[in-house]
């Protein structure tokens, strides 16, 4: 398996850049691309927020639904994630 030091975001939109990114609607799927050059998905609110606790700043996370985007801020994502219970 190839082992990446890096990913650029060059040409992605960042979602640090997108206001009320939509979360919780179930088209949006989170897609983590680590270190290894595994790759896992989420679909539910449970899976997202599982996935953005082991993801670190090392690893590629994209949100894909309408638009892809790039999740550049962990932190923000994991702040809004726990917000939101269903």
């Amino acid at each position: 398996m190839p082992r990446f030091t890096r990913f650029s975001l060059d040409g992605v939109e960042r979602l640090s850049a997108v206001d009320g990114y939509h979360w919780t609607d179930p088209s949006v799927t989170l897609v983590r691309v680590d270190a290894k050059g595994v790759v896992r998905q989420a679909k539910s609110l449970a899976e997202k927020r599982a996935m953005l606790v082991v993801a670190s700043e090392n690893d590629l996370v994209l949100a894909g639904g309408h638009d892809v985007v790039a999740v550049d801020d962990l932190v923000a994502a994991r702040a809004v994630l726990a917000g939101w219970r269903r």
